[in-house]
């Protein structure tokens, strides 16, 4: 099958590229910086590709013609609201548009739970309502808002909303949580009871196959995490293990309501006792989803012991 991959040199989009070299299919891997594809380079054919050109969208698509079309493309950060906006609001509307024009009939577009991560509820279902609480979660709002508007207009969309992923070379939050472990940087806040679900990225890549063959990944949106829930200061502890390094120290309970008075601190310290829970039910009955990488064997995979 002739599969489109945007955003192909980002963490994800690159593991999912591997897959789909590895069974066989022809995939045409788009990026700005196509060098980090690496040895990948070999199996695929690379293009250049800026989301925010909707013409060379439109000239890659006519020239390649692919079946599928997996979005995978955004600026993954809380910084400029503008730039966000401009990448994954705007270039999600520009890859729908230009595959609509083009004839493309499917569209497997990579959302995030940031877009309900705002509910109170727990755990977190498909079901809710938009509810962001950063300027990340915010644009992947409206750039989901787009894609279920080309339903509408005769697209296959599939929507797949991944809780935090993890993975071996994952360059965001697990990175910084390890180095932050090796130098005893990060606490276990009060009894470090709160719940944590992540997602392997492993495990994502699992549910985008699904879409080439299963029909109902194009109906609602799907929530992709992993089949176990831990406690913050459980996943604390074992990235510290995974290293070799001393266990985290801990605040006690006591100094918790000090810090959380802290402006500065009062959003990071959320992060230690919120809950983070998500429903899969909806995943597994609909398309048959079972995780199959767990989260203990990934984190070990993914964290590499201090040498």
């Amino acid at each position: 099958m002739k599969i489109l991959v945007t955003g192909a040199t980002g963490f994800i989009g690159k593991r999912l590229s591997e897959r789909l070299a590895s069974e066989g299919h022809d995939v045409v891997c788009t990026g700005r910086k196509l060098s980090s594809l690496g040895a990948l380079l070999s199996n695929v054919k690379p293009a250049y590709l800026d989301i925010g050109d909707i013409e060379s969208i439109k000239n890659i698509l006519h020239r390649e013609k692919p079946e599928i079309v997996f979005h995978c493309a955004a600026l993954v950060s809380n910084g400029s609201f503008s730039q966000l906006m401009k990448v994954n609001r705007d270039g999600t509307h520009n890859v729908f548009e230009a595959c609509l024009l083009s004839g493309v009939e499917k569209i497997v577009y990579l959302s995030s739970v940031a877009v309900i991560s705002g509910n109170p509820q727990v755990p977190l279902t498909d079901d809710m309502p938009y509810s962001a609480t950063n300027r990340y979660g915010q644009s992947k709002i409206e750039a989901e808002k787009i894609a279920i508007a080309y339903r509408a207009k005769g697209l296959k969309v599939s929507i797949i909303r991944p809780v935090m992923v993890y993975g071996e070379h994952e360059p965001h939050l697990l990175g910084l949580l390890c180095r932050l472990a090796r130098w005893r940087l990060i606490p276990v806040i009060g009894d470090g009871k709160a719940k944590l679900q992540l997602a392997d990225v492993d495990n994502v890549v699992d549910v985008m196959m699904l879409a080439i063959r299963d029909e109902k990944a194009y109906e609602g949106t799907y929530i992709v995490a992993d089949r176990e829930v831990l406690e913050v200061g459980e996943f604390f502890e074992y990235i510290a293990k995974c290293q070799g390094a001393r266990p985290p120290f801990k605040i006690p309970e006591r100094f918790v309501s000090a810090l959380d008075k802290i402006p500065f601190i009062e959003k990071r310290i959320s992060f230690f006792t919120k809950d983070r829970v998500y429903s899969i039910e909806k995943i597994k009955e609909n398309l048959g989803y079972v995780p199959r990488v767990s989260v203990y064997d990934g984190l070990k995979k993914a964290i590499k012991p201090v040498s």
